[in-house]
């Protein structure tokens, strides 16, 4: 019997039937919220819990992990939820925020929909440049966001030795950190806040452990987390104990973290498959962490148009830079592509048609 090949995949499933654009996890990957959900709506009600915001056995969850000793805690509806109020509590329209990109594009989303002007940081392989720091801080900015581990689109996670470097040119500014992939990272937590008084981290667990729980969690000084605080009190939303304590028994579950491991490994297979395959054409991209390729292309729109030709979507480089970038790229995410590296080899062959240019 003749073997299915990843061509006859691809028809089968149409390029169309494949998110290659989102940062999305694999609903097959996520852990089942049955046995969480039960221990969650066992959690003893306190009067104050909606008032702390972050409930005792999610912060005993948490504390274990997080790269440095918080002095404060908070939840949020979501990752994205958290970086809102983030740059809510730290800056005002018309202020100046220095940004390390190419970056996640919600955090460009959300400065721009708060008339926050950004002033962009470059990095190299180990983070955020020191030159352009220097040049950024001259504008005089009120803080700098970066993504200290598998940052979005790059999968890269800044050195130990460029974060010391950086916490000398930042002493005396505020620093909010994005951590979008959370525990589904394989890189170790990292944080400024290990180096720096002044450093808000906001943590998603969407994509490890599933967007319906609505679960993130932001840390750092007293006087920066009140603030969150406050600002969700004006809110409408806000994460019961239920969800939260749920959150919690994922955390702490042996099976649940046997699963994320699992997961993990699963996904780094499918971007190391892509990756090889890109390589094979002579694409040269850098395979490190997160569910995702910055792959570099001759001119984006010509890529992004040869590939919707061929059914396949993929998000366009720009949208990660806050002002045109030196060099191009497109973003092709791995989270929901499937186990087939005839699949792999197929696509890699579609994109690395379109980063030439060619039909």
């Amino acid at each position: 019997m003749r073997r299915e090949s990843g061509l006859d995949t691809a028809a089968k499933l149409g390029w169309s039937s494949i998110d290659l654009e989102h940062v999305r996890p694999d609903p097959a990957l996520l852990p089942p919220l049955e046995d969480a959900v039960a221990a969650g709506a066992r959690a003893r009600w306190r009067p104050v819990d909606e008032q702390d915001g972050i409930t005792p056995r999610l912060l005993a969850a948490v504390t274990p992990t997080w790269p440095y000793p918080a002095a404060d805690w908070t939840v949020a509806g979501s990752g994205a939820d958290g970086f809102r109020l983030a740059c809510h509590a730290v800056a005002r329209a018309g202020d100046v925020v220095a940004v390390a990109e190419p970056t996640d594009p919600l955090i460009l989303e959300t400065l721009r929909d708060l008339r926050i002007r950004i002033v962009p940081v470059t990095c190299d392989h180990e983070g955020p440049e020191p030159a352009s720091l220097a040049e950024a801080l001259a504008r005089r900015p009120v803080a700098f966001v970066h993504q200290p581990r598998v940052a979005v689109p790059t999968g890269l996670s800044v050195s130990r030795e460029r974060l010391a470097g950086l916490a000398a040119s930042l002493d005396g500014l505020t620093v909010l950190e994005y951590d979008a992939l959370g525990p589904l990272s394989a890189a170790s937590p990292m944080s400024l806040g290990t180096l720096l008084p002044d450093v808000l981290h906001v943590r998603s667990y969407c994509h490890a452990y599933g967007p319906e729980l609505r679960s993130g969690v932001v840390a750092g000084p007293a006087w920066l987390v009140e603030r969150v605080r406050r600002l969700r009190a004006l809110d409408t939303t806000w994460t019961g104990r239920i969800l939260q304590d749920t959150q919690a028994f994922l955390i702490d579950d042996p099976d649940t973290g046997a699963l994320l491991r699992q997961a993990r490994t699963r996904y780094a297979a499918r971007r190391a498959a892509l990756a090889a395959a890109l390589r094979a054409e002579d694409i040269v991209v850098h395979t490190t962490d997160g569910l995702g390729l910055w792959v570099p292309v001759a001119d984006e729109i010509r890529a992004l148009m040869s590939l919707a030709a061929q059914g396949v979507s993929v998000a366009a480089g720009s949208r990660y830079h806050s002002r045109p970038p030196a060099g191009q790229h497109v973003y092709v995410t791995i989270g929901l592509l499937p186990d087939d590296p005839g699949l792999a080899i197929t696509l890699a062959g579609l994109i690395a048609a379109a980063a030439r240019g060619r039909p």
